[in-house]
Parts: structure tokens; C-alpha cells; sequence
């Protein structure tokens, strides 16, 4: 609804300002518990019935069916992760501030300098890296919070 948009790319680039973790903050508390929820974790991993809490359901599945079990759970994690990273972190959007800092603390005022006329960044298949990179870290950083 603050976007106005179902498209993933259009609220990912609606988030170049600011993430929506900062003014949606009550909306993603209720988004992670659901997710949490969803996902069967704990306090919300019984799925089962208190007369099976033997693993009853389990029981009937041994080695292949019961890693393709596991597979799925930890498959549905990862959706969700990427997910919240791109509905409340900004997706694939990196911030230049960071490395600016950085390379004025190494004191790089070369590539400082280069980063202007975008000679270090040019090119679609860095600049693709990069997006990529930055999602993959920040539903990394969704995963262990979640395991």
C-alpha cells in the first residue's frame, strides 16, 4: 500500500530514500512472527497434535523422505528471508556511504575520485554483483535470525 504496487522491482526502488523496516517497523514485528509462525519454528514448531509428540507424524518417514522433509522447511526459511529482505531491507539496493568511509579511512582518494565518473562501478555485470552480493548478504543476515 505505500507504493501503490504489487511489483517486487517497484518496491525495492521505492526504498532508495528508506528502508520500509523504519516506518513500517510495527507492520514487519507482525510480518516476522508470522513468518516465524509459518515456518515452524520455535515457540510455534508443534504442528502435530499433543497424542503425537513423539514425532507421530514422522515416524512413517526414514532417510530420503525424511531429508526432503527437512529440505522444504529449511527451503520455505530462505523464501521467507528473501522475502523480508526485499519487502522491509531494501532488496538489492546498496548504500555508497559505507564504502566511501571505508576507502577514506584506507585512503584510497584514487578510486575515491574514480567512483565519481563511475569507472570502478561501470558495467552491467558488476553492477549486477553487486545487487546480487547485497541481497544475498542481507537474507543471510535474515537466516541466522531466524535459526
Amino acid at each position: 500500500m505505500l507504493t501503490g504496487s504489487l511489483n517486487l522491482t517497484v518496491n525495492i526502488e521505492a526504498q532508495r530514500a528508506i528502508w520500509f523496516i523504519v516506518p513500517l517497523f510495527p507492520v514487519f514485528i507482525i510480518f516476522f512472527i508470522g513468518s516465524i509462525a509459518e515456518t515452524n519454528r520455535a515457540p510455534f514448531d508443534l504442528a502435530e497434535a499433543e497424542s503425537e509428540l513423539v514425532s507421530g507424524f514422522m515416524t512413517e518417514h526414514a532417510a530420503v523422505v525424511f531429508v526432503f522433509f527437512f529440505l522444504a522447511e529449511y527451503g520455505s526459511i530462505v523464501l521467507i528471508c528473501i522475502l523480508t529482505s526485499i519487502l522491509f531491507l531494501g532488496g538489492y539496493l546498496y548504500d555508497y556511504l559505507p564504502l566511501f568511509t571505508l576507502m577514506q579511512y584506507i585512503n584510497f582518494e584514487y578510486y575515491i575520485n574514480n567512483l565519481h565518473n563511475e569507472s570502478l562501478f561501470s558495467g552491467p555485470l558488476i553492477e549486477g554483483l553487486l545487487y546480487g552480493l547485497t541481497l544475498g548478504v542481507k537474507s543471510c543476515t535474515m537466516i541466522f535470525i531466524f535459526i
